[in-house]
């Protein structure tokens, strides 16, 4: 039962249903608990993929503890070099990454790095993963030229290893634009971060949180470039999923609205920035039910 359960979180977490997604991950815990005992891989995996659906919503303070146990689980039924254990570490890392602790961060990575390069090899795809976990970092760090090569190696190591349609390949394409545009090399990322898109789109349905996030990058880099006319569309297109994947009055939907009050704001259209940053507060402020569908034609 608990397998059905989990199969069921997983299909709906690729669909963006996420809230359905984590009614049934935590039906598969509970089962699985009851089932295994509380020490079992098994509730590993699923405390991993419950863990995963809260990462996916922003809630990191939730889904913290979760990787935590099941580092712990892993450790102690698989040994501290088990490339299982460097997934958690990965997890974990990523937990306290987003929530600003790059030091720990920083560290978790670098081991998890370690164990896979032992176990997998140099070349193997999981350890560009922990590579471009390495990169992210450094580049919150300030270490751009580090985190370049961290991605680059990441990226070589991923095209050789994978179909380059691969949609790891697309991450680190991503990551790559990511950095140049933190440093407001927009026409060199411009290139990666539309390959980033098609690969998105040809990866995930149309409506997915993940090809939101490519529109919105793109889009970003053309506004800078000073394209409005060209990232207008990508921009509301990308609204219109988050909206649709998380819901009218969700934070997510909140802080999107308000990027697009910037990015009108910087285009002048100042009545429009309005709009959608009136949006955004009332969304925050608990006044705005069923406000959504305002935005499109603006």
């Amino acid at each position: 039962m608990w397998e059905d359960f989990n199969r069921e979180a997983i299909e709906l977490f690729q669909k963006g249903l996420y809230p359905l997604a984590e009614e049934k991950a935590k039906l598969a815990l509970a089962e699985a608990e009851q089932t295994f005992g509380p020490g079992d891989p098994r509730v590993a995996r699923c405390l991993n993929n419950l863990a995963e659906i809260h990462r996916a919503q922003g809630r990191y303070d939730l889904a913290e503890p979760l990787w935590a146990r099941a580092l712990e689980m892993r450790e102690k039924a698989l040994g501290s070099d088990h490339p299982d254990v460097a997934m958690s570490l990965n997890n974990l890392a990523g937990a306290c990454f987003e929530q600003g602790r790059f030091d720990e961060a920083e560290r978790l990575f670098t081991r998890a790095k370690k164990i896979l390069e032992k176990a997998l090899g140099p070349g193997h795809a999981d350890v560009a993963t922990a590579l471009n976990n390495l990169g992210a970092v450094s580049r919150a760090l300030g270490k751009f030229p580090v985190a370049k090569f961290y991605y680059e190696q990441a990226l070589q190591i991923l095209e050789k290893a994978l179909d380059p349609n691969d949609i790891r390949v697309e991450d680190a394409l991503n990551n790559l634009a990511g950095l140049y545009a933190s440093q407001g090399r927009y026409s060199d990322a411009e290139p990666l971060y539309r390959k980033s898109l098609k690969l998105a789109e040809q990866h995930f349905r149309p409506s997915h949180p993940h090809v939101a996030s490519s529109l919105n990058n793109l889009g970003e880099s053309l506004a800078a470039m000073g394209k409005f006319s060209d990232a207008e569309p990508l921009l509301l297109r990308g609204q219109d999923i988050i909206q649709e994947a998380f819901g009218a009055d969700h934070p997510l939907t909140a802080e999107n609205l308000d990027n697009l009050g910037d990015f009108y704001e910087a285009w002048g259209r100042t009545d429009e920035a309005k709009i959608h940053k009136d949006r955004a507060g009332s969304i925050r402020s608990g006044a705005c039910p069923g406000c959504g569908s305002e935005a499109k034609g603006t």
